[in-house]
C-alpha cells in the first residue's frame, strides 16, 4: 500500500512564500523539515497542492489577509486550480487496497492555506496604509483556499482529514 500525504505548496517550495524576514519563519521551517524527513523515512508519497496566491499574484506580491482573498474571483480561481487535484484524489481514493490518503497538510496562519488558524483585518486602499499589527488578528477558522478545498472534497465525496504540519508529523510517526 502506498501512503499519500497532500501538502500545501510552500511546504515543498519555500520560494513561493511572500517575501519576509526569514527569521520569523524559523519555527514553521523547523516543523516543515521534520515533517519532510519523517515522510521520506516512512516512504510517504507527497502530492503538492498548487499555490493560489503565487498563481494569481506571483513572487512580488505583498502579504494579504483572508478578508482580501474572500472574493468570488479568488474562490473561483481556487476551484479551477483544484479540479485536477480533486480528480487525482478521487482516483486514489477509489483504490483503497493500493492507496491510503493520509491527509492534507495546511499552513496555519495563512490567509489561504490555514485550516484552523488564519489572519483577518479590515485592510485595503493605498499601499502606504498597512494596518497596524494590532488590527491584524489571528482567528480560529480556515483560510479561503482551505474552505474551497473542503467544499470540493464534500462535493467529490472525499472525507480526507486536514492537519497542521505538527499534526501531520504526529500522524506519520504512528504509521
Amino acid at each position: 500500500m502506498k501512503n499519500i500525504l497532500v501538502v500545501s505548496h510552500c511546504i515543498l517550495n519555500k520560494a513561493s512564500k511572500v517575501e519576509q524576514d526569514e527569521s520569523e519563519l524559523a519555527e514553521e521551517y523547523r516543523q516543515r523539515d521534520e515533517l519532510l524527513r519523517l515522510a521520506l523515512d516512512k516512504d510517504i508519497q507527497l502530492m503538492q497542492l498548487p499555490c493560489p496566491e503565487f498563481i494569481m499574484y506571483g513572487a512580488s506580491r505583498w502579504g494579504h489577509v483572508k478578508d482580501q482573498f474572500d472574493t468570488p474571483f479568488f474562490r473561483s480561481t481556487c476551484r479551477e486550480i483544484l479540479k485536477p487535484i480533486m480528480m487525482q484524489l478521487k482516483e486514489y481514493a477509489s483504490k483503497p487496497g493500493r492507496f491510503d490518503i493520509i491527509g492534507i497538510t495546511s499552513v496555519e496562519g495563512s490567509p489561504s492555506c490555514g485550516h484552523s488558524l488564519t489572519c483577518r483585518a479590515e485592510w485595503g486602499g493605498e499601499l502606504g496604509k498597512e494596518p497596524a499589527p494590532a488590527e491584524v488578528r489571528m482567528v480560529n477558522e480556515p483560510g479561503v483556499y482551505m474552505e474551497v478545498l473542503s467544499e470540493m472534497m464534500a462535493e467529490y465525496g472525499l472525507g480526507i482529514p486536514v492537519f497542521s504540519i505538527p499534526e501531520a508529523a504526529a500522524r506519520i510517526t504512528k504509521l
